[in-house]
């Protein structure tokens, strides 16, 4: 949980260059000192990224690799001093502890993923061990919210406790009485299913879930199980490596597409590539839901050069870096974990608004308490380290695998 804000400090601060360059005054800094005196360069905030480039999610991954790095790019432009180091977490929670404690071994200050719940559940107990900042730009799961060991862990997306009531509201007032819910037995899957399941059971439906281990060899047994409920709808709460089987596994034994319902953790507008990549049509009438990609066009735009298409958790992955370089901007030490956490509490409400790295890095050096909106739009924490706003979007495929938004629609957690 994201720790009291502290008071904002007057920093005197100066750009740092890579290959030993001589540092120079930045306009913030001369401003800020109004002395002669020659001020000390500012530590070099270590980024450790643990997302994947591989797995289940690298379609994730991509965008929001892609993301960091353009935030990293600016940070350094706009007087900042940060570095990056990835690692490939595969989507697996193994290889992400692995990643993670590498990235410590490296001098990591802090660390931004991972991309998936169950992966970043991982090493959350490793960081809280080491004091160590964590911002994921796209863990749904809600039980980081109450999580003790979650002390070092913030996120810049939602969690599923907006989502859940939109997918029940939305199926239900289409006409289904009759849910199934298929999906991974993982620390995302679990709490989404029973956050549905709750939902559902308000507004009368009745419910059968059937979750799975994901690394197991077959999901035929849980889709026989799902086809004999004979359910006017089935919610897949899977990723690309499993659920996609299991789309392509209920359409083969009579459950067609427009009874199945994508979660966020399968969405995507290619999905029927991975279904049936020989038919564009295979989706047409399949529902789905996602967080909807924001940013400002020009942040988009910028991806898009990078060769980014799919956009999803890109601005949020952007925010994580943001406020982090903020936060060492703020404190003596970025290697202080809690003096970190504190700062990073404080730098999202209450504050003068500001919306870029250099903005908000000038007010800080007059000593003035920031609120940072992001590239993601306003983000403002909770006090458990979760943004109180969320966006989402409904989207199905027609004529031969062409997404079409369905609507959109802001929830504020705040005021919920």
């Amino acid at each position: 949980m994201v720790a009291a804000a502290t008071t904002m400090l007057a920093l005197a601060v100066v750009s740092c260059g890579d290959g030993g360059e001589e540092p120079t005054p930045t306009p913030e800094a001369t401003t800020a000192t109004a002395t002669t005196e020659a001020t000390a360069a500012p530590v070099t905030l270590h980024i450790g990224g643990v997302l994947p480039e591989t797995g289940s999610l690298a379609f994730l991954g991509e965008p929001i690799i892609a993301a960091v790095r353009l935030a990293v790019e600016d940070v350094n432009a706009q007087g900042g001093s940060v570095s990056f180091s990835l690692a490939d977490s595969a989507t697996n929670p193994a290889t992400g502890l692995e990643g993670a404690r590498r990235l410590l071994g490296e001098g990591a200050h802090v660390i931004v993923g991972a991309a998936a719940s169950a992966v970043s559940q991982a090493f959350v107990q490793t960081l809280f061990d080491e004091q160590v900042p964590q911002c994921s730009p796209s863990n749904t799961s809600p039980v980081f919210t109450t999580q003790e060991n979650a002390a070092y862990y913030f996120r810049t997306i939602p969690p599923d406790t907006a989502m859940a009531p939109l997918i029940a509201d939305y199926v239900v007032s289409g006409g289904s009485s009759r849910v199934a819910i298929i999906g991974r037995a993982d620390a995302w899957g679990n709490a989404l299913e029973s956050l549905l399941v709750d939902e559902f059971d308000k507004l009368g439906a009745d419910t059968l879930s059937v979750l799975y281990d994901p690394e197991t060899a077959s999901y035929s047994a849980e889709v026989a199980q799902v086809v004999n409920y004979n359910a006017d709808i089935v919610i897949n709460l899977g990723f690309e490596s499993d659920g996609s089987e299991t789309v392509r596994q209920l359409i083969e034994s009579g459950v067609g597409p427009e009874r199945q319902f994508a979660a966020t953790g399968l969405y995507s507008p290619t999905l029927w590539e991975s279904v049936d990549a020989s038919n564009p049509s295979v989706l047409d009438g399949m529902l789905g839901i996602s967080q909807t990609a924001k940013g400002a066009e020009d942040f988009k735009a910028r991806l898009r050069a990078a060769g980014q298409d799919y956009l999803a958790y890109a601005a949020e992955g952007y925010d994580c870096v943001i406020l982090m370089a903020l936060a060492a901007r703020v404190v003596d030490d970025p290697g202080d974990g809690e003096a970190m956490m504190a700062a990073i509490a404080g730098l999202t409400h209450d504050g003068v608004e500001c919306t870029s790295y250099g903005e908000c890095a000038a007010l800080i050096d007059e000593g003035k308490d920031v609120d940072y909106s992001g590239v993601s739009g306003p983000i403002n924490l909770s006090d458990e380290g979760d943004p109180t706003i969320a966006v989402y979007s409904i989207h199905t495929w027609e004529d031969g695998g062409n997404p079409v938004t369905l609507s959109t629609e802001t929830v504020d957690l705040a005021a919920e």
